[in-house]
């Protein structure tokens, strides 16, 4: 298996001049490629914030992630049996806003899927990063904030990542992250 495209100028950043009301900046980093099940998480992506999310099983990025900066991404992302590559804007982390104990991949695939698809094999790769996670003062300013990330990230993977989308990784069948 030929391995995973290359990102420009990947850097691991924490953006720490980011603050609520900023428009999110999108820093390339190395590319992190998971493949995992499609789990159920906290049920708040669409009912609460408008914004359904894919949530990774941990197993997926137990071990890969360590390290990585805690934050929101931008990448693409494949849900089995479709090979269609979709666009995502994604959380990796605790979520402070609703102070989560544990952490997760939340991913929002940036498409309208006909029905839910818990179970499904997800195949995630991300590419660069937008802004840290932190607690906002009201649901309101954090769908806000959601909402320039949404705008960002699919507007740099419009543009400077639109090439990973023919990445090997989502063509090949693999087992979690090797690279």
């Amino acid at each position: 298996m030929s391995g995973p495209s290359t990102n420009p100028e990947p850097r691991e950043t924490e953006n720490t001049e980011w603050k609520i009301g900023d428009k999110p900046t999108v820093v390339p980093t190395k590319l992190y490629c998971m493949e995992g099940k499609v789990v159920k998480g906290f049920q708040r992506g669409s009912k609460q914030l408008g914004w359904p999310t894919a949530n990774l099983d941990p197993a997926a990025f137990t071990g890969v992630l360590d390290g990585v900066p805690r934050g929101v991404y931008c990448g693409f992302a494949t849900v089995e049996p479709d090979k269609t590559v979709h666009k995502a804007v994604l959380s990796l982390g605790n979520n402070p806003h609703f102070n989560n104990k544990e952490e997760t991949v939340e991913a929002y695939l940036v498409h309208q899927f006909p029905e839910d698809f818990y179970g499904a094999t997800m195949k995630l790769m991300i590419c660069g990063y937008l802004r840290p996670q932190v607690p906002f003062s009201s649901l309101e300013s954090l769908v806000d904030a959601i909402k320039n990330d949404v705008v960002a990230g699919t507007s740099a993977l419009e543009n400077e990542f639109s090439h990973l989308q023919k990445d090997p990784f989502f063509s090949s069948s693999c087992s979690q992250s090797k690279y």
